[in-house]
């Protein structure tokens, strides 16, 4: 997706999924326009799935890790652009999120936080 106009208090997926199978991380990167530092930002939502259907696609995961204490609560896949205005004179802000790939398929989307439209770039790249 690049310079998608996103309107106001809406998300948005970018199907279909896609087969990631055989790598490791993927690098997800958001760009969108901000004119200010204080307004809400671009948020990034990340589904993992068995097959291109999203057959159990979630967004939510669950880290059973001996080392951490319980009870463990189920967390969101989803980041915020929250706090990466560049300023002026760009006013644009960007991030990029990397996950480990708990799928063979993915599919992301973004929701834009503020009551006005917005450009959103959205890239990925995988690492093996």
């Amino acid at each position: 997706m690049t310079d998608y106009e996103l309107p106001p208090s809406v998300g948005i997926s970018l199907p279909p999924y896609t087969s990631i199978d055989g790598y490791r991380h993927i690098n997800i990167f958001v760009r969108f326009t901000q004119a200010a530092a204080d307004e809400p930002p671009v948020d990034l939502g990340v589904i993992f799935a068995f097959d291109a259907n999203g057959t159990m696609g979630a967004r939510r995961y669950v880290n059973l890790e001996q080392n951490l204490s319980g009870p463990q609560s189920t967390n969101f896949i989803e980041v915020s652009g929250r706090g990466s205005w560049h300023g002026s004179p760009h006013n644009i802000s960007s991030y990029m999120a990397r996950f480990p790939v708990m799928g063979p398929f993915i599919e992301v989307f973004v929701y834009n936080r503020a009551p006005i439209k917005r450009k959103v770039s959205v890239w990925g790249y995988l690492v093996s």
